[in-house]
């Protein structure tokens, strides 16, 4: 998974990955990233500088469900690796992953990355993974999450094994607000919004469903 995070500039900045489905290769992101209503252009940060590169929208997730599935007209891994996406054997409780690129940042890992900068790895819990009170089944995640991850996969890997799948797509963090006190220790009537800690994210079946409905990725060459 590693070798399959880019970071990416679109509506916004942030981070995207590649998937391989039934031979065929898909960018994922968060929704909130890119501009539906434009035919999207997205640039990719290759060799220590933007590289735009033409991409087709094949689908958002539904009403707050923070995915967006593109195809790229561009082979991103030149190596068909389908890693199972599916948070199927999840548990509450586990270690998972997620990566990205926070506040822009980014380190050169040299030839062996090909020209992509090295995403950065963060580790939180699994808290919770079920449906809200407003229907929305979502991923919560005991983990700072920081500006920049949004797009990026959440892996785990299963209990007893050491093959990794991509539980879920990065999306937000959640905020709370407190009032502003004063020099005297009184509150006032300001307020600042900061980081609960809780990291947000939507299922990888959302992005399989928005797959399956339209899957024209960009095929992925077979070697003899």
């Amino acid at each position: 998974m590693y070798n399959r995070v880019f970071f990416i500039k679109a509506l916004e900045y942030g981070t995207a990955f590649a998937i391989d489905y039934e031979n065929k290769q898909y960018l994922v992101t968060a929704k909130h990233l890119v501009d539906p209503v434009v035919q999207p252009s997205i640039k990719f940060f290759f060799d220590k500088k933007w590289m735009e590169i033409p991409a087709t929208l094949l689908g958002l997730g539904a009403g707050e469900i923070d995915i967006a599935v593109f195809r790229v007209q561009a082979l991103l891994c030149s190596q068909a690796f389908e890693l199972p996406a599916s948070s199927k054997d999840i548990v509450i409780g586990q270690d998972v992953y997620f990566l990205g690129y926070p506040y822009k940042m980014w380190t050169d890992g040299g030839d062996s990355m090909l020209g992509r900068p090295c995403p950065f790895i963060k580790k939180g819990t699994l808290s919770s993974a079920f449906v809200s009170d407003d229907g929305v089944p979502r991923i919560y995640i005991d983990a700072i999450n920081n500006e920049g991850f949004s797009g990026g996969p959440i892996v785990f890997h299963t209990h007893g094994k050491s093959d990794f799948r991509i539980a879920g797509v990065v999306s937000k963090f959640k905020i709370e607000f407190e009032k502003v006190i004063d020099p005297e220790g009184e509150h006032t009537e300001m307020t600042v919004a900061y980081n609960t800690g809780f990291l947000i994210g939507y299922d990888i079946s959302n992005a399989i469903d928005i797959i399956k409905r339209n899957p024209d990725g960009l095929p992925i060459p077979v070697k003899i």
